[in-house]
């Protein structure tokens, strides 16, 4: 893969060299190159087989990924110029987001809340997993990214989605039935998406990481408080900073004390997930051990 010319805040090159030693350079090295271009086969409008078999007449290499039948690498310069694309049959979304869907596990019987949505790649997932069955509450604040998720539900047929331009921490005041799983992918500092944008760190500051922390520890207790007894939810973010990461989690156990991390190592089969000595279980992916972005997440269980 070519490498790319990415930016890199001076306080960023110090903060990561602080927290990776000497893995900093094979950290580095990774970040700096293109990331590996993925997609999801939208179950809801097409099988498995039938895209595979279409992607194949039209030579186009491609690899299923270990961890969901639905998820694949694909080598192909511009893969949002394939009519699979173009008609909803898959969607177009990177290798380690996928993974919060996955470790979440929806069923068919689960009342849902994806609680910042858009623009609604993990919707996707979630109303695939669930089949197209009884409710996902999928929200967000800013109504240009709901206009995004309308488009998703028509495009991807996710007849199981209801879209509301909401802060999801209302929810309550309308909701009298708590949540059996919750997708939160809060709003971060975004350090992830250099392999996708080389200037995503241009308005990087360890300002911005501690606003974002602040906001963080708010949504996830909001969050847990909509979900029921036993139920479960994903906290995610695309950011490496432990700020955003551990030390929310650690705060939620300080303000709830029947929150617990439960480990999803067998739901990621294939992904090399390293013991976190910052908060048991929690997931923080290296971008150098499975070639993706760097990503973490958390599965809280409410007990």
């Amino acid at each position: 893969m070519s490498e790319q010319q990415t930016y890199f805040p001076q306080a960023f090159l110090d903060k990561s060299f602080t927290l990776l030693g000497k893995e900093c350079n094979a950290f580095f090295e990774t970040i700096k190159t293109k990331q590996p271009k993925s997609f999801w086969v939208n179950t809801n409008k097409a099988t498995v087989e039938e895209v595979e078999n279409s992607l194949k007449s039209k030579g186009v290499k491609f690899e299923q990924y270990s961890f969901d039948k639905r998820a694949f690498f694909i080598e192909v310069e511009k893969p949002g110029d394939l009519d699979e694309f173009k008609l909803g049959k898959i969607s177009l979304q990177e290798k380690a987001a996928m993974l919060p869907v996955i470790a979440l596990a929806p069923t068919e019987k689960d009342l849902v809340l994806d609680a910042c949505a858009a623009p609604g790649m993990k919707t996707i997932q979630l109303s695939n997993l669930m089949n197209n069955k009884w409710k996902i509450i999928a929200c967000d604040v800013n109504s240009e990214r709901v206009r995004f998720l309308e488009n998703a539900k028509k495009k991807y047929s996710l007849l199981n989605v209801e879209s509301k331009r909401i802060d999801f921490r209302n929810l309550a005041a309308k909701y009298t039935e708590k949540f059996d799983k919750i997708l939160l992918d809060a709003p971060c500092s975004s350090e992830g998406l250099v392999r996708k944008d080389r200037g995503a760190l241009i308005e990087w500051s360890p300002k911005l990481v501690e606003r974002k922390a602040q906001n963080q520890k708010e949504l996830i207790v909001a969050a847990f408080d909509l979900l029921k007894v036993g139920g479960e939810m994903v906290y995610a973010t695309c950011s490496f900073a432990p700020e955003e990461n551990e030390e929310v989690v650690l705060d939620l156990f300080k303000q709830r004390k029947n929150a617990k991390v439960v480990n999803v190592e067998d739901l990621l089969v294939g992904i090399k997930i390293r013991k976190n000595d910052l908060c048991e279980n929690c997931v923080r992916l290296f971008p150098q051990d499975n070639n993706t972005q760097q990503f973490f997440f958390a599965k809280i269980t409410k007990e």
